[in-house]
């Protein structure tokens, strides 16, 4: 039955926000048929319950503030719940343009404590790219060897 594939899907958006290919998965799981599934799935993003930009943009902005990945960590945490490869790549080119140097080089400082000796490696596993990475590294040298 649509209803039940759709209140449980309410159910499920009500403890968090999924994107569409985590909820297809949740309900297809429970045994729901594909057609209730795509069915409530459509209506729920009809009604802008289910975005996956927006819950994309959300989570990106989590995972570099807070946990402190870079762009190809998050790309790659995206795609792992199901966001299409474009998408991924889109929220976080969009995230990453409004984002001041100043701020990522507060961010990397921040994470400094957790690098160890290999500060370049340590904030290239994160997933930041050698562009964003080589201008703190240098200038955290510098101020190395003038202390």
């Amino acid at each position: 039955m649509v209803m039940d594939a759709y209140r449980k899907a309410q159910d499920l958006l009500a403890r968090r926000p999924h994107f569409v290919a985590e909820l297809r998965k949740k309900l297809q799981t429970r045994g729901f048929p594909a057609e209730d599934v795509e069915a409530s799935l459509g209506r729920l993003m009809e009604l802008g319950y289910l975005d996956d930009l927006a819950h994309g943009r959300q989570l990106a902005r989590e995972y570099l503030w807070r946990r402190g990945y870079g762009r190809l960590m998050i790309i790659q945490r995206l795609r792992r719940k199901g966001v299409e490869p474009s998408l991924a790549r889109r929220i976080t080119d969009e995230l990453f343009a409004a984002v001041a140097p100043v701020e990522l080089e507060e961010l990397f400082s921040r994470l400094v404590p957790k690098a160890g000796r290999d500060l370049y490696a340590y904030l290239y596993r994160r997933g930041f790219l050698p562009e964003e990475i080589e201008p703190f590294v240098a200038r955290s040298r510098q101020e190395d060897v003038q202390d």
